[in-house]
């Protein structure tokens, strides 16, 4: 990647440490993983209290992609692209290539991951009533066999929409690389001149 800075990376790194991560290969540098994965452990009980999106992050600080928490109802981790101030139009090519598809791929977990658990919500509404009535007195659950029921149906029925998902996955993720591989040219091309 053309203009990072390795020390901008790993301030940024030092700053967010547990919320935020960059991606460019430069925190490794100046920060050791041990190091790292000592804060993040000392750092635990103390993550439960962050407020993730409430972090403020100086752009002109970082200088690479860095990704977010977890979403809350995706649980994927939104990757923030970093917009060089030279970007060639093949680099905004694939970068708005690689937003659409994050995008897409929120969305499309947004909505699985919500009906899912609406319809097991439902499956274990229906099924606590069927075993015990209506004695809601102890809290009560169903035991893995039970719910194996329920993943086992959930997939049968959507099997056709993950066989969707994963052809829809493939064609953006090769024309993403299709895309980083000129751009790899392109920026290798403008090294050698």
């Amino acid at each position: 990647m053309l203009g990072l800075h390795a020390r901008n990376c790993s301030l940024m790194l030092e700053r967010h440490s547990v919320e935020i991560l960059p991606i460019c290969g430069f925190a490794s540098e100046s920060t050791s993983s041990a190091s790292v994965i000592r804060d993040r452990k000392s750092k635990k009980s103390k993550e439960k209290e962050i407020n993730h999106t409430a972090v403020p992050i100086d752009p002109q600080e970082v200088k690479c992609d860095c990704i977010g928490p977890p979403d809350p109802e995706s649980n994927l981790r939104i990757t923030k692209f970093y917009i060089p101030p030279n970007e060639t139009p093949l680099e905004r090519q694939y970068r708005d290539a690689r937003f659409e598809t994050q995008e897409w791929n929120q969305t499309f977990w947004k909505d699985h991951n919500t009906k899912f658990k609406k319809l097991k919500e439902e499956f274990i509404r229906v099924r606590l009533r069927e075993k015990y009535g209506n004695d809601t007195k102890d809290r009560k659950s169903l035991s893995a066999d039970e719910m194996s029921e329920f993943y086992k149906k959930f997939l049968d029925d959507h099997q056709e929409v993950h066989k969707e998902y994963n052809r829809e996955w493939y064609k953006k993720n090769a024309n993403n690389l299709l895309l980083a591989t000129r751009v790899y040219f392109q920026q290798r091309g403008n090294k050698q001149r």
